[in-house]
């Protein structure tokens, strides 16, 4: 009788676990933009984390966020077609489109949207929010460059925010100690950390620590 009991708790136990990785699992569509809503994430709305990657996100990419989204209740999204080497305006259309899939599927505070990007995604980031200040309220650059800057209206970006990366070897060191300095006088509330190292992307725990910040700073802001 018991050995019954433990194979009926046992396989109630499997289906308790397939079900929450259901819950929990990466989500794509047939643009490969993917999709992570915490299980956590059951009634209201969520700030979202737009994930962008060099080379296109894939699903592994956003699947290597979750640890952000777990421990912040985030939604998190990636955009496949947005890539380092291709026009900057077309990598902005697909981010945007990308936001808009995200909102609509969704349960998206869509006041606290965020982008996050490594080098020339990092510059795509700060792109779209220089462009789009009404839907982008904040991102985390990592040894990102001043790429971006000719698209910043400064006028409008009162109330976002920036969290900048950059590593005591990276070759862009000098431009972002520049973009700490001008974001600021600007209006545009911005933190620049250095890490030791090269050129190149951080831990995820660098990410979570720029999405605290943002968040962070949007509630000292209400």
């Amino acid at each position: 009788m018991f050995g019954n009991k433990g194979f009926i708790f046992g396989v109630a136990l499997a289906v308790f676990s397939v079900t929450l990785s259901q819950e929990s699992r990466v989500s794509c569509d047939s643009d490969t933009d993917c999709f992570y809503v915490p299980v956590s994430t059951r009634r209201g709305s969520f700030p979202a984390m737009l994930i962008l990657h060099c080379n296109g996100a894939r699903p592994a990419t956003l699947d290597s966020f979750r640890l952000v989204g777990d421990s912040l209740g985030w939604i998190l999204a990636s955009c496949h077609a947005s890539r380092n080497h291709r026009n900057m305006l077309l990598n902005d259309a697909d981010v945007v489109k990308t936001i808009g899939k995200l909102i609509r599927r969704y349960p998206v505070d869509s006041s606290r949207i965020f982008v996050f990007g490594l080098s020339g995604q990092g510059v795509q980031a700060l792109a779209s929010m220089f462009l789009h200040p009404d839907i982008v309220r904040g991102v985390v650059a990592v040894c990102a460059h001043r790429g971006a800057l000719p698209f910043a209206v400064w006028e409008t970006l009162g109330n976002h925010f920036a969290y900048l990366v950059t590593r005591t070897h990276d070759w862009n060191r000098a431009e972002n100690e520049m973009m700490l300095w001008r974001f600021n006088m600007e209006g545009l509330v911005t933190e620049l950390k250095t890490t030791s190292g090269e050129h190149g992307p951080g831990s995820r725990k660098e990410l979570l620590a720029g999405c605290r910040w943002l968040a962070a700073q949007i509630k000292d802001s209400e």
